[in-house]
């Protein structure tokens, strides 16, 4: 945690339990890589509202660029980057699990496009969002309002099946099969996937998919193990199938992530 970059767990138990964390983040631009940023594909929902200083975000899939100021980003493994376009980053936001939005929204997300327009899904709620958000003064000021829009936004329904399949995959680092999720949970693996294209956005696989991609990075970001030991312990059948995966997820072999990894990220620490 330093000065510009600041982060806070949730106060309320049952957010505690959807929110990983709120982060708040203030920086010149000057200070960072004025080219933008990879966003490694990542297992979870990222909400961001960027005041005055909008990004340009870039679907190298899909060939589209989107100019944001305030917007939730889909679980998916498209190749998307990030780049600040005016002289200064600030962004109040929070990484929350996959199944979160569906407790904020009764559409289905497999309907809603890659990068939410958060006005546009919310209305009202996020236009008041906005303005109590601009007349903060503080950063604690802000993380309050976020934990309130939370607050007043959750839906009551019942989101266990997917809450549990998703609490496995993670137990399980990625290493865990669709069927055998499906007998777990005690239901077809049709409806399971259904499931996760309703409340996750995403097919199981590539959720599953991710999960284990994330446990990689996350070593190659934060420890000095040898690309090999990673492979190894992220169950890779080799050393070339760790490399074919990654790059074919990411479009970059192992070690030139590694490599390009920046110590700061926009929107994934």
């Amino acid at each position: 945690m330093t000065n510009n970059f600041l982060i806070k767990k949730p106060d309320n138990h049952f957010l505690a339990s959807l929110v990983e964390y709120y982060f708040f983040i203030d920086v010149p631009v000057s200070e960072v890589d004025k080219q933008g940023e990879y966003i490694i594909p990542f297992p979870r929902i990222t909400f961001g509202y960027f005041f005055d200083h909008p990004f340009l975000v870039t679907n190298q899939v899909l060939n589209q660029q989107v100019e944001v100021d305030m917007v939730i980003s889909k679980i998916t493994s498209h190749k998307i980057t990030v780049k600040p376009i005016s002289d200064c980053i600030k962004i109040i936001g929070a990484h929350v699990k996959p199944f979160t939005l569906a407790y904020l929204t009764n559409t289905s997300l497999a309907d809603l496009p890659w990068l939410i327009d958060t006005q546009e899904l919310f209305k009202q709620k996020a236009a008041s969002f906005k303005q109590k958000i601009n007349a903060c003064k503080t950063p604690a000021q802000m993380f309050a309002e976020v934990e309130n829009i939370f607050l007043e936004s959750v839906l009551v329904k019942d989101l266990s099946l997917i809450t549990q399949a998703v609490e496995l995959v993670e137990k399980h680092t990625g290493e865990i099969k669709l069927d055998e999720l499906a007998n777990i949970t005690r239901v077809t693996s049709r409806t399971l996937r259904n499931q996760f294209y309703k409340h996750i956005g995403c097919a199981p696989k590539e959720y599953i998919k991710l999960v284990k991609l994330y446990q990689s990075v996350y070593q190659m970001h934060h420890s000095n193990n040898s690309l090999t030991s990673i492979g190894h312990d992220a169950n890779y059948f080799d050393q070339a199938h760790f490399i074919k995966t990654i790059k074919h997820i990411t479009g970059k072999s192992p070690g030139k992530l590694r490599k390009e990894m920046s110590a700061f990220r926009f929107l994934q620490f």
